[in-house]
């Protein structure tokens, strides 16, 4: 078992099993010694994982980070800080200027052995050089930042997978195809396996990764193994057959959209609550007739009871109500905008009224419902919570 299997397996048993384990009980079943564990723990944290202790030492995941990728060392990020410092001064640095800027505080944070060792391993890099005390940059050694055009990431994207496919690429390029796939953005076939509602998403690392194995998951039609958490509880371990993701920018959540191969349900899965995603490569048939776009047409967020229902709201020019109301509604194809001299007049057929009642939250007196009589009332319900809430007198609403 190799240090990667052996960290998503540390996961795995610490969130099915909350509380059970110690890093010393890890270290028997996994037959490694107590420092080996200590690392991996050292590791994982680096890559964003979150684990609590109890007083006897019992672990608990409290929350996610970024599988597969080795982190980047200490040491690595310390000499990229000593050429940040040794660029941004023309004339250089000396030893003692350097061990200075790394130490401001009272307590030493480098020792002067640490940053000494790190300015030789520079100087053999040919990235450094002395002149006299100082330390210079050899900046001809240095390429400058690359700002590649969609093409050309796209280019460089494509033959990452060549060389995957040729040898295995090292875990630093990982990385680097993450970066490159946040920043090519969609193409025809992820428009098949993505829905966007309104805004969009806010990149988060462990959700990107997440959503980019699950987008190519269901693009590819792999069937995945998940460890799936509800708050408190213990993991489950699912297998999957993904259908695409949605993001629904209310809550600023991804979902994954996936039929169950236990009972054969589609189902709805929170993003921020999958702790680790495995691709298989076995294939599951396509689900007939399912479209992504077509499944969530009516829904607002995410709750679809197929029974979608006719909503006219009526919106203001207070503050910046209209262009708010036109930038999170122009990918919404079953929205009508009408403008007239009172505002903006929404028809829309919707899922989901409790969701678009907490949406119009946040327009105030900015927006009139006008039907459905159950809409108003739920957003009347959300008022007096409010209220409630703030201490206000009573309201005297029909």
């Amino acid at each position: 078992m190799d240090k990667l299997m052996r960290q998503r397996k540390i996961v795995k048993d610490i969130a099915t099993e909350p509380w059970v384990h110690s890093c010393l009980s890890l270290a028997k079943s996994l037959e490694i010694g107590l420092v080996t564990i200590l690392r991996d723990f050292d590791e994982m944290k680096d890559n964003g994982f979150h684990f609590k202790q109890d007083s006897q030492g019992m672990l608990y995941l409290h929350s996610s980070g970024w599988n597969g990728v080795m982190p980047v060392k200490s040491a690595t990020l310390r000499q990229m800080e000593i050429l940040r410092m040794l660029t941004s001064a023309f004339r250089g640095l000396n030893i003692t200027e350097i061990y200075k800027r790394f130490n401001r505080g009272d307590e030493e944070e480098i020792s002067r052995k640490t940053l000494e060792r790190a300015m030789k391993d520079l100087e053999k890099k040919n990235l450094i050089t002395r002149k006299g005390e100082e330390y210079v940059v050899r900046s001809e050694l240095i390429l400058p930042p690359l700002q590649l055009e969609d093409r050309e990431k796209t280019l460089l994207f494509e033959a990452l997978n060549v060389a995957r496919a040729l040898a295995p690429i090292p875990d630093e390029m990982k990385s680097l195809e993450a970066k490159l796939k946040l920043s090519i953005g969609e193409d025809a076939n992820t428009r098949e396996t993505m829905f966007v509602h309104g805004r969009t998403p806010i990149q988060d690392i462990h959700r990107s990764q997440c959503c980019f194995q699950l987008e190519e998951a269901a693009r590819n039609k792999c069937k995945v193994n998940i460890l799936y958490r509800k708050e408190e509880e213990p993991a489950r371990q699912l297998r999957l057959y993904p259908l695409g993701i949605v993001y629904y920018w209310v809550l600023d959540n991804w979902y994954l959209v996936a039929q169950d191969e236990q009972d054969q349900m589609i189902k709805t899965y929170l993003v921020n609550r999958i702790l680790d995603v495995t691709l298989l490569t076995e294939l599951f048939p396509a689900v007939e007739g399912f479209d992504l776009h077509t499944w969530y047409q009516y829904a607002w967020g995410v709750y679809r009871d197929q029974k979608p229902v006719p909503v006219v709201i009526r919106f203001y020019d207070h503050y910046s109500t209209l262009s708010r109301v036109r930038a999170e509604l122009t990918n919404r194809e079953t929205c009508i905008l009408t403008e007239d001299e009172d505002g903006l007049l929404m028809r829309d057929q919707v899922e989901g009224l409790d969701e678009l009642a907490v949406w119009l939250r946040g327009f105030g007196a900015g927006a009139e419902v006008i039907e459905p009589s159950a809409l108003r009332k739920k957003v009347v319900e959300e008022f007096m919570r409010l209220q409630q809430m703030y201490g206000g007198g009573s309201l005297e609403l029909d």
